[in-house]
């Protein structure tokens, strides 16, 4: 059985070249072939690519910046493999992840695709959220309108606390909803089975959703597989257009919602706007954030033996990091701190069970 790994370059040189050793180094069930597709349209950057990646990885260098979705494509068609695996620049492999990730994509027929317990920081404390269903990421905008205190702000946050504990504390492989192209080994044949890997409309973001919708559609199960391990440091590629970022997360989200016609997401923007719905505090100017630099939390008495602490971008958690631990103190590093993009973010300390109440709510604010 022979694997494909395929890295897409942008700007990334340095990061690239630490994916590929992972990858490189990791044990495997037969060959593996490493690809990097470099889209940075920057000849410095091909050249450097060429000069120092080791003789055996292939180097795909495309003219222009064709996207996320179709340089994984171009590497897809052009070089052959039965297992695929999609790693970003910005992760690495664990040792034993891919050997554990093959094992358990060959065990059943309908395995499509699996990725692994994926963590943000070096230490292997920071959880990083499962990804969650587009559903949700449509909503966001109406949660956001209604507020976090709102009956279904909480009731969706609570939902999505259960399910992400239960995977992170999963000994056994999980069947999930959706995973990231950043990290998951896939099928060919189940790849094929879907229609091909990525829609050549999505330039980036969504074209992997797009490629699990249709996996779960053609009968595959997508999978977590806890006993493999990586680390993701999450959106370390592109980091001088954060703006530039979100306004293609938007339009990719739009073509996602037209592709598959979801009118749910229109009945209920509808309602919202002719509805108010009661908030629990005041709009307006955002208070004073409790941090701004990495900081150290105290830990209510009540859960020194055991704590979840969470931190997310939105005020509902959905999605959010999160690191299980115990005793009085919960710290922040410095590690974590630095790869946030600007902005404001919400932490939340509580019981590290499923159905465990959250205790304390904090704020933080990362400058430019």
């Amino acid at each position: 059985m022979k694997t494909l790994a395929i890295i897409v370059n942008y700007k990334s040189a340095a990061l690239t070249q630490r994916a590929v050793h992972s990858v490189l180094d990791s044990s495997s069930l037969g060959p593996v072939q490493v690809v990097v597709v470099d889209n940075s349209e920057d000849n410095g950057e091909a050249k450097r690519l060429r000069l120092d990646l080791p003789p055996a990885v292939g180097l795909v260098v495309s003219p222009q910046n064709i996207g996320f979705g179709r340089a994984c494509n171009l590497a897809f068609e052009q070089f052959d493999g039965e297992q695929i695996l999609l790693i970003n620049p910005d992760a690495r492999l664990l040792p034993g992840c891919l050997i554990r990730l093959q094992t358990t994509l060959s065990s059943t027929k309908r395995a499509g695709a699996v990725s692994s317990h994926i963590f943000w920081d070096e230490g292997l404390k920071f959880y990083l959220p499962s990804s969650y269903p587009s559903l949700l990421f449509g909503l966001q905008s109406l949660l956001d309108r209604w507020g976090p205190h709102s009956y279904i702000s909480r009731l969706l946050s609570a939902a999505w606390r259960y399910h992400s504990i239960k995977v992170w504390r999963s000994k056994r492989p999980v069947k999930v909803k959706n995973l990231s192209g950043g990290l998951v080994l896939l099928k060919r044949k189940a790849v094929k089975k879907a229609g091909g890997l990525f829609d050549p409309r999505f330039f980036l973001y969504f074209e992997d959703t797009d490629l699990f919708i249709r996996m779960r559609k053609a009968g595959y199960t997508l999978l977590i597989e806890p006993k493999a391990g990586a680390i993701h440091y999450y959106n370390q590629c592109g980091q001088d257009d954060w703006d530039g970022k979100k306004a293609m997360m938007a339009r990719s989200y739009l073509l996602l919602s037209e592709k598959y016609r979801r009118p749910f997401h229109v009945l209920i923007n509808g309602v919202a706007d002719h509805f108010k719905v009661s908030v629990t505090g005041k709009r307006g100017e955002a208070p004073q954030p409790d941090f701004i630099t990495p900081f150290v939390l105290k830990v209510p008495f009540s859960l020194h033996k055991g704590w979840l602490f969470e931190v997310s971008p939105n005020p509902n958690f959905i999605p959010c990091a999160a690191r299980f631990g115990n005793g009085p103190l919960m710290d922040f590093p410095e590690e974590c701190w630095s790869l946030l993009a600007p902005g404001r973010y919400y932490g939340r300390i509580g019981y590290p069970r499923p159905m465990g109440k959250c205790v304390k709510e904090v704020t933080m604010v990362v400058g430019d």
